[in-house]
């Protein structure tokens, strides 16, 4: 039975590096948030933020379409996001409905910094991210207290990224080759 495993967190924590790093390593589809959401940008156009939150809503529901779909033929899955409190529980009804087993990764770090890498790569994000302006210091450690740990589904992992060596990422893949396994 396919499986599923979702890498979450706090911004900059490198949940799309990381994410990338293990579909490539263990061969499973990995399918990131923010890049969806580029490619419908690109194609359908926003002009205004409400416009953007309503791409950043189709593009999780295409995330939860796949999701299934690739579940439904038994293949393992990996989806990245810092996921919403509604998204989780779709994703959550999703899995309970169908009885698959999901492993969450969560990605933290120290805020300064994880806010350095948000400020650091601001100026080369797509514009479908970048419409809400810079957040402040005070907004980003908010939007940190949003994303919390306690609501992961599954199993969990909490992983700290402030620095993250080679040797995390061992450990962090073999833990996902281990619950693939089970």
């Amino acid at each position: 039975m396919g499986k599923i495993i979702i890498v979450t967190g706090h911004l900059a924590a490198l949940k799309t590096t990381i994410s990338q790093r293990l579909g490539r390593d263990l061969s499973i589809v990995c399918l990131n948030k923010d890049v969806l959401k580029e490619i419908l940008g690109d194609t359908i156009g926003f002009t205004n933020r409400e416009e953007n939150l309503k791409l950043s809503r189709a593009t999780f529901k295409l995330m939860e379409l796949y999701a299934e779909k690739m579940l439904e033929v038994d293949q393992n899955i990996i989806l990245e996001s810092n996921f919403k409190d509604f998204e989780l529980n779709e994703l959550r009804k999703m899995l309970d409905m169908n009885k698959h087993a999901c492993l969450t990764l969560f990605l933290t770090g120290n805020v300064q910094t994880l806010f350095d890498r948000y400020v650091l790569r601001q100026a080369i994000r797509h514009p479908v991210h970048t419409s809400a302006g810079l957040m402040t210091m005070k907004d980003f450690i908010e939007s940190m207290n949003i994303i919390k740990k306690e609501d992961t589904i599954g199993e969990s992992i909490n992983i700290d990224t402030t620095v993250f060596s080679d040797e995390d990422y061992k450990f962090l893949i073999n833990e996902v080759s281990r619950f693939i396994k089970q």
